[in-house]
């Protein structure tokens, strides 16, 4: 009996302690979960809150400045593609480097033109007979055959012939049989020349006589200038002479020759 009571009282009193810890427990757990879910319904508001803090509110005069600086990037980057457009298989850097190309210097293209020597339409009445052998401005003048005159072609002073003067070395014994008009025109013929292309020839004919000076090849010699070679033929009364030589330009504009035969 006395196994029995205190079994009894035991259970009481195990029973009266937990029963109100249960209930306080729970009642945390719910007090708990309340406050949580305030916790949460309060978040997004103290976020939104947050994000209004920190974010200030944008005005005309931030949002202009952009789409200025924006712009310019647009109408490069439309331009770039118009011209990926028209040219598909060209690149920036392609485009680029087809600017820089550099073009190969022109090439004299062999024309076989003929080009007649008219007479002069004026000639002086009168003129002073030179000597055969003189210099004008540091150029030597030196006829050894024909008549001896000033100047040279359809040039009748020196001072307009300055150019060309030296060419007066370059006659031909033939050139004894020829009148004044028919040397000249035929030294016009080389004056003409040097500004022809490979292939051309100036030729003339008066009377009895006639010549030619054809351009045979343009280069450049060692000194970095264009020399051009070319060939002279006169033929007078049945009688005909062939001669070349090597011409070029100087830096103040008058011809010179570096060879002869």
């Amino acid at each position: 009996m006395n196994s029995k009571i205190t079994l009894l009282a035991l259970l009481t009193l195990i029973t009266g302690t937990t029963t109100p810890a249960l209930a306080e427990r729970g009642d945390g757990n719910r007090a708990d979960r309340q406050q949580q879910a305030e916790q949460r319904e309060q978040r997004p508001a103290n976020a939104r809150q947050g994000i209004e803090r920190h974010t200030p509110p944008r005005t005309d005069r931030q949002s202009t400045p952009r789409i200025e600086q924006r712009a310019p990037k647009r109408v490069e980057q439309q331009r770039q593609q118009r011209v990926e457009q028209r040219n598909p298989h060209r690149t920036g850097v392609q485009i680029e480097q087809h600017k820089r190309v550099i073009l190969p210097p022109a090439r004299h293209i062999e024309t076989h033109r003929s080009i007649h020597i008219e007479r002069p339409r004026s000639t002086p009445r009168a003129y002073h007979r030179v000597a055969r052998s003189r210099y004008y401005q540091g150029i030597r003048i030196y006829r050894t055959y024909g008549h001896r005159y000033p100047g040279f072609g359809y040039y009748y002073s020196d001072h307009d012939a300055f150019r060309w003067l030296a060419f007066t070395a370059l006659t031909l014994s033939i050139i004894d049989q020829l009148d004044e008009q028919q040397q000249r025109m035929h030294e016009q013929a080389w004056i003409r020349a040097t500004s022809a292309t490979v292939g051309d020839t100036y030729y003339w004919h008066d009377g009895f006589a006639s010549g030619s000076v054809t351009v045979l090849q343009i280069g450049i010699n060692h000194n970095g200038r264009e020399y051009r070679e070319l060939r002279q033929t006169i033929t007078a009364h049945g009688r005909s002479e062939t001669s070349y030589a090597k011409v070029w330009q100087k830096r103040n504009g008058t011809w010179a020759i570096s060879e002869s035969h």
